[in-house]
């Protein structure tokens, strides 16, 4: 009988010559598990999906991107998850966007093959720079600890999202839509989330902190709520697209509305007026120009009647509200009691006085929160700023930079916004195929939304929001090379 057994189990060993193997892995699964248990590490047990996610890298890339896409707005920080930790990294994101980051950058050395055209594009002429700048300033920096490791997270936030992204959509541009539809998939199941949360908390203030930990507050929340509004009002658009794809972007469109309303970030509202402001400029064929010459004399208005307006300003003493939608909008201007308002003075304030003592190299990337606290201005002082400085960034994706990586790190920044934004704008204008134009024009009204609300804000330095940044950036550059090659 037991000679039967053995007979029979070798046989069935013998067709199925990868049973042994599978039989192996699972034994050793539950022996780790085991071992987990008994020890009280309850974390071993998820190694699993470690080793799945290591196997879909090294032979699904792809999928392995769209996964990380789809996965992002679910990340935590890890001092979320550890106490203590100092350091900002999110998980799983930031450790799927590093391996992405090291393996591609391992197949181009070894065999050479990415295109050369996306290389030489001018948007990634000036990534590049912009990387460069940032590297330099590194070495340069008050803090290069901290420097090389915010260097190092640019790098796998723009190398997968950009270049290897780009890669992909030269092959394929429907790529994009299956980028963007997997992020707003994993976003609409958070803001389910959060407004499922909302719902059970009776105090309206909950709306500036119900999203954590998913996101750190409501700006950021509301920043990439409006740069998903932009995406799916243009995608129900695209003829190339199938029924459902253009049925299920209509779908996701309406948590989104809801999520931003609900957000209660005035800057993200703004930046959505503007940026429909902006498209309907496109539409009706505006010279870009005009618009640029309109900007220009506000600008030159409001120098030369500033004090009055800023006098008309200091009469607003209404602060802002989560309970109230006019209150919350009349408070934007509020820069005499509104506590958020003032403290963005007091950090573009200190931001200025660190970039007048160093305003070449800058103080080193990713290190204003650690220097800022003896540049405050005491006429700026509320409720929640900070002696010791603890209270983060300097608020601005253009004050940040100027102080940290000085005047050619703004101009890098400010080369990288206009150049996205004028080929995109150009693409949309010219290009013949209609996926190649609504690809373009989704992509700069998002991009328009992101940047009206990086003058309040600044998340760029966090994985949430730099991924379908630069990930539109590369949609872009990638349409105007295919409406090129289709048009010689």
């Amino acid at each position: 009988m037991l000679n039967k057994l053995v007979s029979a189990i070798r046989l069935l060993f013998s067709k199925n010559k990868y049973l042994f193997f599978v039989l192996a892995l699972c034994f050793g699964f539950i022996a780790v598990c085991a071992y987990g248990v008994y020890s009280e590490h309850l974390w071993m047990p998820y190694l699993v999906f470690g080793v799945i996610g290591v196997y879909i890298l090294v032979f699904h890339l792809e999928k392995f991107f769209y996964l990380m896409a789809l996965i992002v707005p679910f990340s935590i920080e890890l001092k979320e998850l550890q106490p203590g930790v100092s350091f900002g990294f999110s998980l799983p994101s930031e450790l799927m966007l590093a391996g992405m980051t090291v393996l591609f950058l391992v197949r181009i050395a070894l065999d050479n093959s990415y295109p050369l055209i996306i290389t030489k594009h001018k948007i990634s002429l000036v990534i590049l720079f912009y990387l460069f700048w940032l590297f330099l300033t590194s070495i340069s920096s008050t803090l290069p600890e901290v420097s090389f490791k915010f260097f190092a997270a640019k790098l796998w936030f723009i190398v997968p999202v950009y270049f290897l992204f780009a890669q992909y959509m030269k092959k394929d541009i429907r790529s994009a839509v299956r980028f963007l539809l997997c992020y707003a998939t994993g976003l609409a199941v958070v803001i389910c989330i959060t407004t499922y949360k909302h719902m059970g908390l009776p105090d309206v203030r909950a709306a500036y902190w119900v999203m954590s930990p998913f996101y750190n507050d409501h700006t950021a929340y509301g920043a990439i709520l409006a740069f998903f509004i932009s995406i799916l009002s243009v995608m129900p658009f695209m003829k190339s697209l199938s029924k459902w794809q253009r049925r299920y972007a209509l779908i996701l469109l309406v948590p989104v509305i809801v999520g931003l309303y609900l957000s209660f970030s005035r800057a993200a509202w703004l930046s959505v007026v503007i940026a429909s402001g902006l498209c309907i400029v496109l539409l009706l064929k505006i010279r870009i120009r005009l618009v640029f010459l309109s900007i220009i004399t506000l600008a030159v208005l409001f120098f030369s009647f500033q004090t009055e307006i800023m006098n008309r300003l200091s009469k607003n003493t209404q602060d802002s509200s989560a309970g109230n939608f006019v209150e919350h909008i009349q408070s934007a201007t509020n820069i005499t009691s509104d506590a958020s308002n003032i403290e963005r003075l007091n950090r573009w304030s200190a931001a200025l006085k660190m970039f007048r003592e160093k305003p070449v190299l800058g103080w080193g990337a990713g290190t204003y929160q650690f220097n800022y606290a003896s540049y405050q201005n005491p006429a700026y002082r509320t409720i929640i700023t900070t002696n010791a400085g603890t209270g983060g960034n300097a608020h601005s994706e253009y004050f940040g930079p100027l102080c940290e990586t000085g005047v050619i790190g703004l101009v890098s920044v400010l080369l990288l916004i206009t150049t996205s934004l004028w080929t995109g704008i150009r693409t949309f204008r010219k290009a013949k195929r209609q996926e190649l134009r609504l690809l373009s024009l989704m992509s700069v009204l998002a991009l328009t939304t992101y940047f009206c609300h990086g003058i309040l804000n600044n998340f760029l330095d966090t994985e949430k929001l730099a991924i379908p940044v630069f990930g539109a950036m590369a949609i872009i550059a990638v349409c105007n090379i295919l409406m090129k090659q289709e048009t010689n």
